[in-house]
């Protein structure tokens, strides 16, 4: 048997709840987190706010708690702030191919220095997506008629 002090003792049951943390907390990632986190993201950061956006024929400013547009436009502003906020894809990886872009939205978010901007490419399935971050998100046709109303897919 191990003959160990107070002081010893207190050790020991230090040491394994430290063990016993850092376990638990990668098992709490391992399971959490699955493939599909991976490969889907969202087009705009968490809990953005967005401010502007800006098409090539139209634009909608966020005014207060409402919406005013330079514009007619046959969209409900609300629903189509909440489509963009809520806009997810997967990752698709980027190649060199040409391909002309069918539509391009500038966006101004609370609290960023910079705007992101989106192209808009056709696919047979719907659209991707190229942001200037690197990325390209494949989106399905459904996303890609409510964030992009103008252009036909």
């Amino acid at each position: 048997m191990l003959r160990l002090g107070r002081t010893g003792w207190n050790n020991v049951i230090i040491f394994a709840m430290l063990i016993m943390i850092f376990l638990f907390n990668g098992l709490h990632h391992k399971i959490i987190s699955s493939s599909d986190d991976e490969t889907t993201q969202s087009l705009l950061p968490p809990n953005s706010a967005v401010l502007t956006y800006q098409y090539s024929d139209f634009k909608i400013e966020r005014i207060g708690t409402s919406w005013r547009t330079n514009k007619q436009l046959n969209i409900d502003v609300e629903l189509f702030d909440v489509n963009w906020r809520q806009a997810s894809g997967e990752i698709i990886p980027i190649t060199n191919e040409q391909a002309s872009s069918l539509a391009s939205v500038e966006l101004y978010i609370a609290g960023y220095d910079r705007s992101l901007v989106f192209d808009v490419f056709a696919t047979l399935d719907g659209c991707f997506v190229d942001d200037n971050q690197a990325r390209r998100i494949k989106l399905d046709k459904q996303t890609c008629s409510q964030l992009f109303p103008t252009t036909e897919f």
